[in-house]
């Protein structure tokens, strides 16, 4: 697979990854806390977390060097939380826990650093059981790392504390699961980029759902080049619920599924009870499965008028019977009468270090984002510069798949 970078800011770690006085090295996947002279990651967060070195040994995490340590960097390899025992956010067993702000974790990218669960337990947790820090706080960042396999009541992959601020970068969340939040449950500032939620499911009946992302912050987050897909809720909001304001720009929500236990209960690839601003987005090809049932049927989006506010140049499929939505300029919105196929290719490896949905060449989809007030980004999610085209391309990539666009491209 073609490995394009992403971000500029995340390069910039990438590239400085191992030169700074404060970064530390993790040297080994094994999920270790002893003085033998290797750095696992555990023992590079608690060492991050307290400014305390691990061990006195030459090769232990912050040996010989000064704190505080502010970067962790995590080379290619699986990196799985073994260490059982009885709940705590002190970082000794269980979960990650990350308890001081500005730390940033970088791994070599998501297609070959992962961090994964299997243990009945999240993977990440951010600010548990600290009071919220100053606002305006450096966040937490992860970036270039792939998250797996986490499960807990809520936020399975990560979940972060009210008021702490969290920015996650070229990273994927894949096969997490927890009451909600299924992939993230962020309590506090979100910056979300150039990442992939796929697979990731909620299993409490009660809501209140999120299969990939549940927000409940109270300033807004910001969703960039970000794609959902082929997650889960059993209530509302099979790929994200967004209880906190939002903005979403360029991110392509698709195959996620809402009301996944066929009750009637629960809408919308993306639930909403917070005002969020829609621009260059595509939201089409997700199920609702109260259709099963004869109930109220929106599949896409749920909200009334004073959640959702567009900025122009969206591709919704179905706006259903609850998605009250006014188009603006660019916009183009389906019915459950007719809905709008957004042909897209299979999700897959398109480029970059995360996996896409890409458009096809005879999509709606190709060269109708937006300019001015409704700007796309400068590039997209693999790192590619925006656009291709004429136009900037709906949703979280740019098609690469030109080579028929006159047309002659079977249907």
């Amino acid at each position: 697979m073609i490995r394009l970078q992403t971000y500029a800011a995340f390069a910039g770690l990438l590239a400085a990854a191992g030169n700074a006085p404060a970064a530390l090295l993790v040297t080994t996947t094994a999920d270790t806390v002893a003085n033998d002279g290797a750095c696992s990651l555990r023992e590079a967060i608690t060492t991050a977390n307290t400014g305390v070195a691990s061990g006195a040994a030459a090769g232990e995490c912050g040996a010989g060097q000064t704190p505080p340590f502010d970067q962790i960097d995590l080379p290619a390899g699986s990196h799985r939380l073994q260490r059982s025992g009885p709940v705590d956010d002190s970082n000794a067993a269980g979960d990650l826990d990350i308890r001081r702000v500005g730390i940033a974790l970088i791994g070599a990218g998501a297609d070959v650093t992962e961090i994964r669960g299997d243990r009945n337990e999240r993977v990440l947790d951010v600010g548990a059981g600290q009071p919220p820090p100053t606002p305006g706080s450096a966040p937490v960042r992860i970036a270039g790392v792939t998250i797996r396999n986490g499960t807990d009541t809520s936020g399975g992959g990560v979940r972060s504390a009210a008021g702490w601020p969290l920015a996650i970068e070229a990273s994927t969340l894949a096969n997490n699961s927890a009451g909600f939040g299924g992939g993230i449950a962020a309590n506090g500032p979100l910056q979300l980029r150039a990442s992939t939620l796929h697979g990731n499911t909620t299993s409490d009946a009660a809501g209140p759902g999120g299969g990939g992302l549940y927000y409940a912050g109270t300033a807004a987050a910001e969703l960039r080049n970000v794609t959902f897909n082929a997650n889960e809720s059993l209530t509302d909001g099979g790929a994200i619920r967004l209880a906190g304001p939002a903005l979403l720009n360029n991110v392509t929500a698709s195959g996620n599924t809402s009301d996944a236990d066929f009750n009637d209960s629960g809408d919308g690839a993306i639930a909403a009870t917070a005002v969020v601003d829609l621009a260059n987005t595509l939201l089409a090809a997700n199920i609702d499965f109260s259709i099963l049932i004869g109930g109220a049927v929106s599949p896409d989006c749920s909200g009334g008028s004073a959640q959702w506010s567009s900025r122009g140049y969206n591709l919704i499929g179905n706006t259903g019977m609850a998605c009250q939505i006014t188009a603006q300029a660019g916009d183009q919105f389906g019915t459950s009468a007719q809905p709008l196929n957004p042909r897209l290719l299979p999700f897959g490896p398109y480029g970059g270090t995360t996996e896409t949905q890409m458009p096809a060449a005879n999509s709606t989809a190709v060269d109708r984002g937006g300019s001015a007030a409704a700007a796309c980004e400068t590039v997209d999610q693999r790192g590619v510069a925006r656009p291709i085209g004429a136009a900037c391309d709906i949703g979280a990539v740019e098609s690469d798949d030109r080579i028929f666009s006159d047309g002659l491209q079977a249907p």
